[in-house]
């Protein structure tokens, strides 16, 4: 990774779906339930032999957003790409009991009557190690968005310290 900037990242996937959520306070093991629930959705609706490609989505993480590029069946490159912006993303994780492989976001979306939702978006990688890459990109693109915010005057020192420490380490989650 290029140490004098956050470039992006970008891999193959398969993207689980999006359940809505409720709550604002997002602490581990927030998302296991949704992603529980997508999971079961994902094996229920595969027949245990489709040969179907399990890929079906490009996640791309760059600074200020991310971006779901959608596959076809044959996994080529379509029109439709979900964008979600970095600063709206309020939680995000690769570790969940269903599969380690499993990485997913809370996504703060902003409905037509300005009112919003939170969503979890999940995607399954083809490794851990994947989804901790993903988890560790984001974490890169945070730090870039509200730095950049910061030194634009978007936010504030005092009223974003609690929720965004400058500190970089993560809690245990034992």
């Amino acid at each position: 990774m290029d140490e004098s900037g956050f470039g992006g990242c970008q891999e193959t996937v398969t993207y689980l779906g999006k359940v809505t959520i409720s709550g604002t306070q997002f602490l581990s093991g927030c998302t296991e339930s949704a992603v529980v629930g997508l999971w079961d959705m994902k094996s229920s609706s595969v027949a245990p032999d489709d040969s179907v490609a399990s890929s079906n989505a490009v996640l791309e993480i760059r600074p200020f957003q991310v971006r779901l590029h959608h596959l076809d069946g044959r996994g080529e490159a379509t029109v439709a790409m979900d964008t979600f912006q970095v600063a709206r993303i309020a939680y995000c994780t690769a570790d969940h009991e269903v599969s380690p492989n499993v990485f997913a976001w809370i996504y703060r979306q902003i409905n037509d009557d300005l009112t919003f939702q939170m969503d979890c978006h999940a995607v399954e990688c083809e490794s851990k190690l994947v989804a901790k890459k993903l988890a560790h990109s984001m974490m890169e693109a945070f730090k870039k968005t509200f730095h950049s915010m910061r030194s634009d005057g978007r936010i504030h020192k005092s009223g974003s310290s609690d929720e965004f420490p400058e500190d970089s380490s993560t809690p245990d989650d034992g």
